[in-house]
């Protein structure tokens, strides 16, 4: 009978709780944090605010532990810190990178996409998991993942 009492009153405590958290304003699965970001794993990104990226070339961004984030801008690899409170974001002005020379096209696309970075202020996560960097004037890259870290 105690059982029974116990599995009774556990099963309620539960449906509470669960409930409680379903109901948190503001929680959802869209919210970026920083865990997520690093569980995530590297980041390809697809597109530079609405122009696509150049055939064969590869942009990345990968966050890791105390806000560092690294990747590959089309030509070079690059280095920094970032913020991120809420869905704000910023890229700390100390970015750092190689400078290789690769094809006039490429490296357009790699100043585009550093320029769109440090300029920055959104982070999100749209409809298909894709991550989303926005800028004030609403210039997105939108990045997926490509390997997540377990």
């Amino acid at each position: 009978m105690k059982l029974k009492k116990f599995l009774a009153v556990s099963a309620v405590s539960s449906a509470i709780f669960l409930g409680a958290c379903a109901n948190t304003p503001g929680a959802t699965d869209k919210d970026v944090t920083t865990e997520n970001l690093i569980r995530g794993g590297e980041w390809v990104v697809d597109d530079i605010s609405g122009k696509g990226i150049i055939d064969s070339s590869r942009v990345s961004i990968v966050f890791m532990e105390g806000n560092k984030v690294v990747g590959s801008s089309s030509c070079n690899r690059y280095s920094g810190e970032y913020q991120l409170n809420g869905s704000e974001f910023t890229v700390g002005e100390n970015m750092a990178s190689t400078r290789m020379a690769c094809a006039p096209a490429l490296m357009n696309q790699e100043e585009s996409f550093l320029k769109l970075l440090m300029n920055v202020n959104q982070a999100r996560f749209g409809d298909h998991g894709e991550l989303l960097l926005s800028t004030p004037e609403g210039e997105t890259i939108r990045a997926f993942q490509s390997s997540p870290k377990p």
